[in-house]
């Protein structure tokens, strides 16, 4: 069975299709692969700076109750006490992001046990220098067991992290070795795909040139037609002059019936020569046998002519033979025409001469009348099928324009499957395009999201570790102030002034920077938000900052909405705060809080009368510790519109700023009506 181009063209489609499926199931298993192994490296990360965090508190515990021994100053017990609190939540979160290791949970169990240990033993210190004294304080630290303690817990937090390093090398070694797999896979698949491309294109080539053969046999079929139609109309002229050739018998043979009807009023002239009647008689009976021999090859010559117009509806080719037979028979019948009439004359003459025979010529004129009535009813019978024959012709004409029909929409149907397959090759190269675009741009968003956590991890990281030396650098600068003043001179105390001022500044900067990183760590959680409640809220927690000011607080409008409270609560605090602090130079302040629904968004706005700013700049206003203006005029860390921006846009909304120098400033945020996907960014 011979299969047709189009069934072809559906078979390559549909692999097509189907490489495309392979395709887009062994990216999204490698991406799952990928998003598993990345998950299990992030899980080794948190493993390794949760146990970096408990060693650092431990630290603190170490160091704070040092400190205090020393110093009996009670201010180094804060780090202690902060680290008491949470020192044993973050152990517990150590044990649970390691609860599918049991060897693991072995250590932290030994590690809460030396931990607790080191904590008592560093609040014993502690008691004991409150109540005995330095000396005993010294005496009860100078048996080395808090060394013991710290050092067992340094040991079990570096197995715990050595073990997590280890793990995390097998993870990263099976991410590239799945990695090397896919890329492995899509080479072979992208070489397959070429190669059947290739191929489609060969067969396509073939197709197209057996589409320009069949185009060249429509056009010789159609010549062929045109040429059959030609002949058919050569045989309808010859038909036509049949026809008239056949009217011009009729004819003749009606002058035959008046000759007829004369010769029998001849035969009644004729009744008195009766002498001459035999031998007239004879000439006679010579004569009408001669006319039927003549009649005789009439009816011969008509049932050629008949068989030569059924040959003419079969062979084409002999049909010019048989018109020129035609022709050479109708000029013998017209000669033999000519010989009756002379043979008329003669019976003429003989019928005068023989009018005395009148029963034998009324014989005679009886047979000639039922031969010409034979010999015209035999016309009519050619004329019938000179009737037939043409109708013959044309249907055959008819049939030829029916095939010259189905021709043309065989052409043109051709030309609309060339079409088609164009179009077919063209859909299939721009879905291979797209394709490699959808892998390259997964490929390129993976690395990005990847990118962005590392970054925010080591940006946490850093932030959390840059706290416990800069605690250390503050707490001592301040015992140096507090015990040896009197050591240094005025500039000596103004370095060390500066040194703590600025410790303090960079630990609020700290903090600040965490703050910014967590904003995009912690999920969502939408809820329906009464933001009349929260401004109201907000504006009185504020009631201590206004004392003594002139403010006029003027409340339009504020439609619910749905968010995540907290985040928005801190939005409106930081936004109400800052028309505050800009609007403190004017005499008297005019802070308007408002907000409209518009184009499915909820669009909220702070207007304040204070001191504005530069438009041009307006493109710094949400970065991060970008500020515009001095931190004599206005204190902040620059830190608080980048976490507002950072909140509306996981909402799915936008910020933006209106202002104007010394005339106040307007600050708009949007939130959708219909809630987004928890945007990270």
């Amino acid at each position: 069975m011979k299969i047709s181009i189009r069934f072809k063209l559906i078979i390559f489609a549909l692999l097509i299709l189907f490489a495309s499926g392979i395709i887009i199931y062994a990216v999204y298993n490698s991406k799952q692969k990928l998003q598993e192994s990345e998950s299990l490296v992030e899980h080794t990360k948190d493993v390794l700076s949760q146990s970096g965090n408990i060693l650092s508190l431990c630290k603190d515990i170490e160091s704070s109750s040092r400190g205090f021994v020393i110093t009996n100053d009670s201010t180094f017990l804060e780090p202690l006490n902060a680290a008491r609190k949470i020192i044993f939540t973050n152990i517990n979160q150590l044990r649970q992001l390691t609860q599918d290791n049991p060897l693991q949970q072995q250590r932290i169990d030994s590690l809460n046990s030396y931990v607790q240990k080191r904590l008592d033993f560093s609040m014993g210190q502690v008691e004991t220098r409150r109540k005995l004294g330095l000396v005993s304080a010294i005496a009860y630290t100078s048996n080395n067991r808090g060394k013991y303690f710290s050092d067992c817990v340094r040991k079990y937090t570096a197995a715990i992290q050595l073990d997590e390093v280890n793990l995390l090398k097998q993870r990263k070694q099976a991410n590239e070795q799945s990695i090397a797999i896919f890329n492995r896979f899509s080479v072979i698949l992208f070489i397959f795909m070429t190669l059947f491309t290739v191929f489609l294109l060969y067969i396509t080539g073939r197709y197209l040139i057996q589409i320009k053969e069949i185009e060249d046999r429509a056009s010789e079929l159609i010549l062929a037609n045109k040429e059959l139609a030609f002949q058919n109309e050569e045989k309808e002229k010859r038909a036509a002059e049949l026809i008239i050739a056949n009217k011009e018998l009729i004819h003749q043979n009606d002058e035959k019936e008046n000759r007829a009807s004369e010769l029998i009023i001849a035969n009644k002239e004729l009744a008195f020569q009766n002498d001459e009647k035999e031998k007239r008689a004879a000439e006679l009976i010579i004569a009408n046998k001669e006319l039927a021999f003549q009649n005789d090859e009439k009816e011969k010559r008509a049932s050629e002519l008949f068989i030569a117009n059924k040959e003419l509806a079969f062979q084409n080719h002999e049909k010019e033979n048989r018109a020129a037979e035609l022709i050479i028979a109708n000029k013998e019948l017209a000669f033999q025409n000519d010989e009756k009439g002379k043979r008329a004359d003669e019976l003429i003459i003989a019928n005068k001469e023989l009018a005395f025979q009148n029963d034998e010529k009324g014989k005679r004129a009886d047979e000639l009348t039922l031969a010409n009535k034979e010999l015209a009813f035999q016309n009519d019978e050619k004329e019938k099928r000179a009737a037939e024959l043409i109708i013959a012709n044309k249907e055959l004409l008819f049939q030829n324009e029916e095939k010259e029909n189905r021709a043309a929409e065989l052409v043109i149907a051709n030309k609309e499957l060339v079409f088609q397959t164009g179009e077919k090759e063209k859909r299939a190269a721009e879905f291979v395009i797209t394709d490699n675009e959808l892998v390259f741009q997964t490929g390129e968003n993976e690395k990005q999201l990847a990118a962005n956590k590392e970054l925010e991890t080591f940006s946490y990281s850093v932030s959390h570790d840059l706290r416990a030396p800069l605690r250390h650098i503050g707490g001592f600068v301040d015992l140096l102030i507090k015990n040896n003043s009197a050591q240094l001179d005025e500039t000596g105390l103004r370095y060390l002034n500066i040194i703590s001022d600025s410790s303090n500044e960079m630990g609020n900067l700290i903090d600040a920077l965490l703050t910014f990183s967590r904003l995009s760590r912690t999920e969502l959680q939408r809820t329906k938000i009464n933001t009349k409640n929260i401004v109201n809220q907000v504006i009185s927690s504020s009631n201590d900052e206004l004392m003594g000011r002139n403010i006029e607080i003027n409340i339009t409008d504020l439609p619910d909405t749905r968010g995540d409270e907290n985040l928005i609560t801190q939005v409106w605090v930081n936004l109400i705060s800052n028309a505050f602090k800009y609007s403190r130079n004017k005499e008297k302040a005019i802070i308007e809080i408002g907000g409209k629904i518009e184009n499915e968004k909820t669009i909220f706005w702070v207007r304040d009368n204070g001191a504005g700013f530069d438009m041009k700049y307006a493109d710094k206003l949400f970065g991060v510790f970008q500020r515009l203006h001095k931190a004599r005029d206005f204190e902040g860390i620059g830190i608080g519109l980048a976490n507002v921006n950072r909140i509306i846009v996981r909402h799915g909304g936008t910020c933006w700023a209106e202002s104007e120098v010394d005339k106040g400033a307007t600050f708009y945020f949007s939130i959708p009506n219909q809630e987004k996907s928890n945007i990270k960014i």
